[in-house]
């Protein structure tokens, strides 16, 4: 693999750059002499051995890696970024001369690393620069990987010349979050995998995983409920839950979710596994019709055998989770059964932790019960007001996560009308997050809930606030978007949420628009680890990417070991059919008949779901502004010889 640091030439100028998430504190440290030169010193990273064997408790992951292993890999991203090879060696204490990257522990005090509540953090770090070498302490192993974080952006910004310098700096929140619909359409592991690399490079700390879902059935369609879209993305050990399964081929394995966990926890973020009951489970219902209620996606919580079942499906996913939080959904229920609604969320919070002494989270959810009130254990996450309201919710004492729509929330290939506050939009509005309550200059943070009454906020660090997860819905269904799509969507959400979560009121703000966007372009694809912007290196700045004529002595399958080519570019293509060209995320192919066919590596063919205005309102009567069409059009007519 070509090293990043070789695609810097004619870039934007990297220096004026913005680290994502800003650092908390800076110093400068021009007593420690001429910036860091990465070429000059051996290529070896030392890390303290008292230290390398640092595991953290504080954070949700029941897996976390020790700082050894998180120095590990970040060698292998230094790596890559640099093309050389680096090695990792312990050492005994921290040095007081020597030259390289040293990791280990904090130096000094370490009050400054704490959340912006007051509660110290083992996520906070200290990063210290001279001319010889680069020392990051942190309070905890995590700290330590996020330092590393750091360090790559500032050796990408500066070309592998870092200027001497001096930065403590902790996390605002510990929930920094980007939430991913696979309910509605399959995700591949290597794309899940890909996004924790991602997010992981700009400190987020949770992937939240709704792994169960379906075709909203209050948009139409409940006559036809059966022949709905519906999925559920795990694959059962026990073959008498089976039933909950369509598409056997789109779903994670025990072993598969294993080594997605694994590979999150190994870049610092906590996968948070959402399955969706007492709505939103036609998954359910459609196994087991006689638990339904009239809309057929709602569960019937007082026929005998509801609970049960559903209990039988944790029962069988609890040993999965590597996790000591997980999420069971339960929003837009009847609110006329809020008795039946609050008894269930009690009895599988109460369920769920004796069994593997794990907490739950549902959607903040309408539950006008006189008798009953949802249990002080439950983590309640905001969605919308007229379903929850934050400030009464932290007053209560629940502990409560900001996911507001208006700020947070995307729907891929869907505008969501008429469903307010409507539309929703298709990619990030970050201009929302900037500009909080179209307020210019107010950047959001995660204390910030109410856009219409700009009063009715959270103190900065309240109590029970735990942070923020931005969300990417597929309301649209499978065949409207690709898997790539779904990455476009959230590349400019997923840093800008978490450099607002990480600075908090405390930290500094990103300078402006420009400047973020110009960073995340900037870094986006030089990222170690991760290609989502599926770029291919040119040699001499050429704008081809690849001139490839096949020979005569090529066997029938040539593997041109490129993979993708991300957005935006242009096919040349001269061939005789039939033939077929693929890649890992699309695939063009030539009919013997003639028929030329685009299509998705998860077997959605091009183009997606194209139907025109009419027929969009014969399929949904009444629903004005849905997204159907993404046409692919061809200029040439297809020619078979």
């Amino acid at each position: 693999m070509r090293p990043i640091l070789a695609l810097l030439a004619g870039a934007v100028l990297a220096s004026a750059l913005q680290l994502l998430p800003p650092a908390t504190s800076t110093l400068s440290n021009s007593s420690a002499g001429g910036p860091f030169d990465l070429a000059s010193i051996p290529k070896t990273i030392y890390i303290d051995r008292a230290f390398a064997s640092v595991a953290d408790s504080e954070g949700l992951t029941l897996i976390p890696p020790t700082a050894y292993a998180f120095a590990q890999t970040f060698s292998q991203d230094l790596s890559q970024l640099t093309g050389s090879n680096w090695t990792l060696q312990l050492v005994d204490g921290r040095p007081t001369n020597g030259r390289g990257i040293f990791l280990g522990g904090p130096s000094g005090n370490s009050a400054q690393l704490a959340y912006e509540n007051g509660t110290p953090t083992e996520e906070g770090y200290e990063l210290t620069v001279s001319s010889n070498r680069v020392y990051i302490g942190g309070a905890g192993a995590r700290g330590m990987w996020w330092g590393t974080r750091t360090l790559l952006q500032q050796i990408l910004v500066s070309n592998g010349s870092i200027p001497a310098t001096h930065l403590v700096d902790a996390p605002a929140y510990a929930t920094r979050g980007f939430m991913l619909d696979a309910g509605r359409k399959w995700y591949s592991p290597s794309f899940l995998k890909e996004l924790c690399t991602y997010a992981s490079f700009f400190k987020l700390s949770e992937f939240h995983y709704h792994l169960s879902d379906n075709y909203p059935l209050n948009r139409g369609r409940n006559e036809t409920w059966t022949d709905v879209y519906s999925h559920f993305s795990l694959l059962p050990e026990d073959e008498s839950l089976h039933g909950i399964i369509e598409r056997p081929n789109e779903t994670l394995s025990r072993t598969d979710f294993a080594d997605f966990q694994q590979h999150c926890a190994s870049r610092g973020v906590t996968v948070i596994p959402e399955i969706e009951a007492p709505g939103h489970c036609l998954y359910l219902t459609k196994w087991k019709p006689e638990m339904a209620l009239d809309k057929k996606d709602l569960l019937n919580l007082s026929h005998p055998e509801a609970i049960p079942t559903v209990k039988s499906i944790w029962a069988e996913f609890l040993p999965w989770f590597e996790t000591k939080e997980v999420h069971i959904g339960a929003d837009e229920y009847d609110s006329t059964l809020a008795d039946d609604y609050i008894t269930f969320v009690n009895e599988m919070s109460d369920f769920i932790n004796s069994t593997s002494g794990k907490k739950i989270r549902i959607w903040g959810t309408e539950e006008p019960s006189e008798n009953l009130t949802i249990s002080k254990d439950v983590i309640i996450q905001h969605w919308q007001y007229g379903q929850s309201d934050p400030i009464a919710l932290q007053a209560d004492g629940y502990d409560i996560i900001n996911s507001e729509d208006w700020w947070a929330y995307m729907s891929l290939k869907n505008d969501h009308m008429p469903i307010n506050p409507a539309p929703y939009p298709q990619f990030f509005n970050e201009t929302r997050v900037l500009n909080f309550a179209n307020q210019p200059g107010w950047q959001w943070t995660p204390a910030d809930y109410n856009p219409v009454n700009t009063t009715l906020q959270l103190p900065a660090g309240a109590r029970g606030n735990k942070g923020a997860i931005l969300a990417a819905w597929n309301d649209n269904g499978p065949d409207a978007t690709t898997q790539l799509e779904a990455y476009y969507a959230m590349r400019r959400g997923i840093p800008l949420t978490g450099a607002r979560a990480w600075s908090g009121s405390r930290g500094p703000a990103l300078p402006s628009s420009s400047t973020f966007s110009a960073a995340v372009d900037f870094f986006s694809p030089r990222i170690p680890g991760q290609n989502l912007d599926r770029r291919i290196p040119t040699t001499n700045n050429s704008t081809i990417v690849l001139d490839w004529t096949r020979a005569p002595t090529d066997p029938d399958i040539v593997d041109l070991g490129l993979g993708s080519l991300g957005m935006n570019h242009t096919l040349r293509l001269s061939a005789r059919g039939p033939f077929a060209l693929r890649g890992p995320d699309t695939a063009l192919a030539l009919a013997a008949d003639g028929a030329l066919t685009f299509s998705t590596t998860d077997g959605w063919a091009y183009p997606l779901r194209a139907v025109a205005a009419a027929d969009a309102l014969a399929l949904d009567p009444g629903q004005p502004g849905r997204v159907w069409v993404n046409a692919t059009a061809s200029t040439h007519a297809v020619g078979v010889g």
